[in-house]
């Protein structure tokens, strides 16, 4: 392009006006940024929904998977509860029987000698 007799051309062979190359890039980049922000703002309706779904579906997931580990851990602890008392009532249920015994293998281990270590 000529203006007088300056020659504009973006290039680096020829002779460049620098304030009006400057300018030119200035306005460009003006307006790359206000027509993404004109685009951005005609679709946010669009872009925000599959996030706004996404965050949702997370917190249930979240929600759901915590609900479940409340229940396990609930209803295993109510199994070992059970069980323990099970064995109490178990062990209450024989105690005339495995007490004597009981004293009995522990006076049978005490008068018991122990053997000589091998030489």
């Amino acid at each position: 392009m000529k203006f007088g007799r300056f020659f504009l051309q973006l290039s680096r062979r020829a002779w460049v006006i620098e304030g009006m190359k400057v300018f030119s890039l200035v306005l460009l980049k003006i307006l790359v940024v206000a027509v993404v922000l004109w685009l951005l703002l005609e679709n946010a309706p669009l872009l925000v929904a599959p996030i706004f779904g996404a965050i949702v579906t997370f917190i249930g997931l979240s929600m759901l998977v915590l609900a479940v580990l409340t229940v396990g851990a609930t209803f295993g602890l109510a199994v070992v509860v059970a069980l323990l008392a099970v064995a109490v009532s178990l062990a209450a249920a024989l105690s005339p029987v495995w007490l004597p015994l009981l004293a009995i293998v522990g006076i049978v281990a005490l008068c018991r000698s122990k053997p000589s270590p091998a030489a």
